[in-house]
């Protein structure tokens, strides 16, 4: 074998082996969380799985917020930004949803995206083109939220939770909502926490937004055909 050929299949293997790399553990470029329906049975959940045999009351002792875990869920198909907040037993978690995966709620659309053909940021203020500053989602031109948590599929909700249970197993149960309202004040917690300032003055107003968002009423409320 001559020195150019040998080059030649050196190379070749050597981007084989490359290729083989990059191939392996890579998700799906989308993910189809529709794909196997909404059956389930309680033994499956892995979130909100307290609310099956009861009220569930939120009064958390403590409250934090978790980078490592809010990485996490936003690398996950499906999610543009996640929130996690731990307490002393549970993961909450707040999450906006994109166009990386399907499936992942109801076809209703909650979010106003006609201002990027028309180049106004927001087509219902086009007086005061801006983003409030203190808000994560205002409903235009932004990532979509689900009103109530139950819109949200249950697989979408099932991988989240997983990935959570799995790094942070000392934790009871997991809490998954994309809620606009709720989204925003997730926010809000997590601003205070990057600051450097503790949670627990947020305390007391946490467990009334938690439960506010995740009571034991498990019907979606009607939906309209565009929430703005």
């Amino acid at each position: 074998m001559s020195v150019q050929n040998y080059y030649r299949l050196t190379a070749a293997f050597l981007l084989l082996l490359l290729l083989s790399a990059c191939s392996v553990g890579k998700q799906p470029a989308k993910m189809n969380y529709g794909l196997q329906g909404e059956d389930k049975t309680d033994s499956e959940r892995s979130y909100q799985t307290q609310q099956l045999v009861g009220p569930v009351t939120h009064n958390n002792s403590l409250l934090s917020y978790s980078q490592s875990l809010s990485n996490i869920v936003a690398a996950a198909n499906g999610v543009n930004a996640a929130i996690v907040m731990t307490t002393d037993q549970r993961a909450y978690v707040a999450v906006m949803m994109d166009s990386t995966a399907t499936g992942t709620k109801g076809k209703t659309r909650e979010t106003n995206n006609q201002g990027t053909v028309t180049g106004i940021y927001n087509p219902d203020t086009p007086e005061s083109d801006s983003m409030d500053p203190n808000k994560l989602n205002n409903g235009a031109n932004n990532a979509e939220t689900a009103i109530h948590h139950d819109l949200l599929a249950h697989r979408f909700k099932q991988v989240l939770a997983d990935k959570i249970r799995y790094s942070a197993p000392y934790l009871q149960d997991v809490y998954i909502s994309a809620n606009r309202d709720f989204v925003n004040e997730m926010n809000r917690y997590a601003q205070e926490s990057w600051k450097g300032n503790s949670l627990q003055p947020y305390l007391l107003q946490f467990n009334k937004l938690v439960t506010d968002v995740f009571g034991t009423e498990q019907v979606p409320p009607p939906q309209p055909a565009a929430q703005r």
